[in-house]
């Protein structure tokens, strides 16, 4: 869908302005109506973590989440540990950042809106320090979906997302399996009508457990694997992201299965070959006693644990 230049500029201020409070102070979340509804019956995420250490460095992003009584998303509150790359004389030296974050849901029939602020602070060097407000918006089509988020077009077969248009000119299409399950993406720069440039093929890069996911979180859309949120401006990379859209469901169809592994790729980026075929590498899950994952560590090392909503 192409917009208007004016549009385009309006959409980039409101993403990007700051804010003092709520638009609607007299919100009540328990009894906002909208045509979003989370899959009933699922065990609810209290506390995502994932943490890893590359060569001796600790990093670790906490998500806390709250709902309302309709058990819809809310508010996240996450708290995350990162370290700054800095080149100096071609020498790369890092430095310890904690970021905070926070982000509140809105509802009010078909229109969405997230809220959110997130903040740096670098105890080496505090002159880096920054703090950053934003809004964005979105508009629910009536089957509980988003058809636009911030500044992108959604567009939607039922319930399964299809493709995600930007106003950049980039066309996103998360690839899945036969089960439904998200396993990548392609993301194209959109051209002409008949050709689209390849910017990035990660359309199999992913395989799934046996083991279907009985929690209300999409841990496919967590981990960055759909390739659509990080289009947005508040959400560049999957565990740094300000909000979560598709974990939630309100992308679409989200992956009935907990992932197991993912495929191998070197410094360069390009996939790693055994025997002519992709290399996986495969995580372990361990779940509790009502058979709902506990924590996921991955195939690189990277540690996952869930806390659940008692």
């Amino acid at each position: 869908m192409k917009k208007s230049f004016f549009y385009i500029l309006l959409m980039a201020l409101v993403s990007t302005s700051l804010v003092a409070c709520s638009d609607d102070d007299d919100y009540n979340a328990n009894t906002a109506v909208s045509p979003y509804e989370p899959v009933p019956g699922r065990r609810m995420v209290a506390q995502i973590k994932t943490t890893n250490s590359v060569e001796g460095r600790d990093y670790s992003w906490e998500h806390n989440f709250e709902y309302d009584t309709q058990g819809r998303i809310k508010q996240i509150n996450s708290n995350i540990v990162h370290h700054r790359a800095v080149q100096f004389d071609n020498v790369v030296r890092y430095y310890k950042c904690y970021i905070t974050s926070q982000a509140n849901y809105y509802f009010d029939n078909e229109k969405f809106r997230v809220e959110y602020t997130l903040s740096r602070e670098y105890p080496e060097f505090p002159d880096w320090n920054t703090t950053e407000r934003g809004k964005d918006y979105g508009v629910f089509n009536e089957n509980g979906t988003l058809a636009e988020i911030s500044s992108m077009d959604l567009e939607y077969s039922a319930t399964q997302l299809q493709r995600a248009y930007t106003d950049a000119g980039l066309i996103i299409t998360p690839s899945r399996d036969a089960s439904g399950n998200v396993t990548g993406y392609i993301k194209y720069m959109a051209m002409d009508a008949e050709n689209d440039s390849v910017m990035l093929d990660r359309k199999n890069d992913v395989r799934y457990s046996s083991t279907r996911n009985k929690t209300n979180f999409d841990f496919s859309g967590y981990f960055g694997y759909w390739g659509v949120e990080q289009a947005t401006y508040a959400n560049r990379t999957e565990y740094y992201a300000s909000y979560q859209l598709a974990a939630f469901g309100m992308l679409g169809a989200t992956s009935p299965y907990l992932p197991l592994a993912i495929v191998e790729r070197d410094s360069k980026g390009n996939i790693v070959k055994e025997e002519g075929a992709p290399k996986y590498l495969y995580g372990k899950w361990s779940f509790d006693s009502q058979n709902c994952p506990v924590a996921f560590t991955d195939g690189t090392g990277r540690r996952t644990e869930i806390k659940y909503v008692e």
